[in-house]
């Protein structure tokens, strides 16, 4: 700073002060700064390993396939861990699960269901049981997640971005409020210098000790009245009038630039998922078997019903292709929509096998459930309890499934999830930093800067000063952009929810036809398929000699069937 002037020298100071007040701003929102101990969450040791390894499996006892393809090469040919969806899912269902049960409890596809089942049963050592009939049910031990974990260096990395995430993502929001603070400081900074500098310069030789000349005090104003700087200084009780803890969803101020900015994300982030999952409750509570008016509130019809013209029913594919539906023509000519695959369940089995549980893995699989069992010591009151909570679950689950009259609403965006005074005051400052910057550029043209080298803070800001402007720029256009746009996506998602609301009107108003097709469907309907464990031929859980099966049988069994 040896070649700078006083002025510059104090503004230079002056911003540095604004930089450090809006970290004590970010530190009065209750931020900390996590160390390295607390970052280092990739698990160390490892569970014990199934001692039984799956036909054909040439490793070494306890050790899986998966872990003797170790190093970069296994890393990168390891399949992607199942989504948390899926865990869930398997987790409530018990650890035995069709295809069936995972897609209507997570909401994806069969062929989604299948594949990720398939990635767990490799990772996780499940095992595969095959029915009389040919169905598959997948089973996973109560501790499938730690089994998961141990086996899988991909869910490890996941686990550890997991809980880094948060912090890297809260502190590229706030980098927002700082950035505009900063650019203020920044810009008014280089206006005062400018302004002061066009006066006398014997100001520099003088000093500032007898008062004259420009000076800054950014303390709190007691003395001349208010100040902008005296949003930095908060008290320890109640910093800037936000109580955290009491309202912990409230957005601090500098979220709520970024919020201002960006918005908050997509509020139907998982719709798809909603939907799917509404669908297959529907569909299994249903019978199978189900008309386009009965699904059409879950999906997007293009226009209004009317019993005067023709239906296309090209809306419902989406839901056939998800779910493994085929359509079906009536004998009176109308189309009705059968989901066989849905109709297959290990879920709601007997559940003689949790006989064979002990006491410690009765309370892991209730814990995985999300079943309370304080005060059970007990095996038997557990396994009441666990009963209990199943059949609960199930009853629920029909009565939702069977609400054919409801239909499914997106919710519309919001500008932003701030409070209306953090909105005003965000808009206020980009307003103030975009005239800020277009005056400042005023100051850049004027005649008494033509020729003139600036150096110092001066040189620097006028260096990055296109920066400064088109960021004073972005932040008004950004928010207006995105403003518009949220208004046509609002109209489009109304329009939508409407379809919707009139479908399930229509559905509940009923009329001829519409009775005619509910009736044929009602006929063709089956009840959930129940695969419970003695209806099991064959797993991959014990060897074939172990089971007594004739392998010549077996092929001439299921190769006759698929053939047929």
């Amino acid at each position: 700073l040896g070649g700078w002037s006083s002025r510059e020298r104090h503004a230079m100071r002056f911003c540095l002060a604004a930089l450090l007040a809006s970290i004590l701003l970010l530190t009065a929102e209750g931020f900390t700064f996590p160390s390295p101990l607390s970052l280092s969450c990739l698990p160390r040791t490892r569970a014990s390993f199934c001692q039984r390894s799956p036909p054909g499996c040439r490793t070494r006892p306890g050790r899986s396939r998966l872990e003797a393809s170790s190093g970069a090469l296994g890393f990168l040919s390891e399949p992607d861990p199942p989504p948390e969806s899926i865990l869930k899912a398997v987790e409530r269902a018990g650890g035995r699960v069709t295809v069936a049960d995972v897609a209507s409890a997570a909401g994806v596809s069969l062929s989604e269901a299948k594949k990720q089942l398939n990635v767990l049963a490799q990772l996780a050592h499940g095992n595969l049981e095959v029915s009389k009939d040919g169905d598959l049910v997948y089973v996973f031990s109560s501790s499938f997640r730690s089994d998961l974990l141990s086996r899988s260096a991909k869910k490890r990395l996941q686990q550890g971005w997991d809980k880094v995430a948060p912090v890297l993502f809260y502190l590229v929001k706030v980098s927002f409020g700082v950035a505009l603070i900063s650019s203020i400081a920044l810009i008014f900074t280089a206006i005062l210098v400018l302004q002061s500098s066009s006066r006398d310069d014997r100001d520099d030789r003088r000093g500032y000790s007898s008062g004259g000349g420009f000076s800054f005090y950014m303390g709190p104003s007691y003395w001349w009245g208010p100040s902008p700087f005296d949003i930095f200084y908060f008290s320890s009780s109640s910093p800037y009038g936000v109580n955290r803890y009491e309202n912990p969803s409230q957005l601090s101020f500098l979220e709520s630039v970024f919020s201002f900015l960006f918005g908050d994300g997509n509020p139907n982030a998982n719709f798809e998922q909603r939907r799917y999952k509404a669908l297959a409750n529907l569909i299994r509570a249903k019978g199978g078997v189900v008309t386009a008016e009965e699904v059409a509130g879950y999906l997007d019809p293009p226009a209004e019903p009317d019993e005067n013209k023709m239906i296309d029913e090209s809306f419902v594919l989406p839901a056939l292709t998800q779910l493994g539906g085929v359509p079906e023509v009536t004998e009176s000519g109308d189309i009705v929509y059968v989901f066989e695959d849905l109709q297959l369940s290990a879920a709601a089995a007997d559940d003689q096998g949790w006989e064979k549980l002990s006491l410690q893995e009765l309370l892991q699989l209730a814990k995985s459930q999300g079943i309370s069992t304080r005060g059970v010591y007990d095996k038997a009151d557990l396994l009441a309890v666990i009963r209990a909570a199943q059949d609960t679950r199930s009853a629920k689950s029909n009565q939702e499934g069977a609400r054919a009259n409801t239909y499914l609403d997106e919710k519309p965006y919001q500008f932003s999830l701030a409070t209306s005074g953090q909105q005003l005051a965000v808009g206020a400052l980009a307003a103030v930093n975009l005239f800020g910057a277009l005056y400042l550029g005023k100051l850049f043209a004027s005649p008494y800067l033509v020729g003139r080298e600036l150096i110092g803070l001066l040189g620097f800001v006028k260096a990055i000063y296109p920066f400064l402007l088109a960021y004073g720029i972005a932040f008004v256009a950004v928010p207006a952009f995105r403003y518009l746009k949220l208004e046509n996506d609002n109209r489009k998602i109304e329009k939508r929810n409407r379809l919707r609301a009139l479908w399930a009107f229509a559905l509940r108003k009923g009329g001829r036809d519409v009775e005619r097709k509910l009736a044929e469907a009602r006929r063709r309907s089956q009840k959930v398929k129940v695969i419970k464990e003695q209806d099991i031929e064959y797993t991959t859980g014990k060897s074939i000699e172990e089971q007594g099966l004739d392998l010549k049988e077996w092929d001439a069994k299921y190769l006759n069937k698929e053939d047929k």
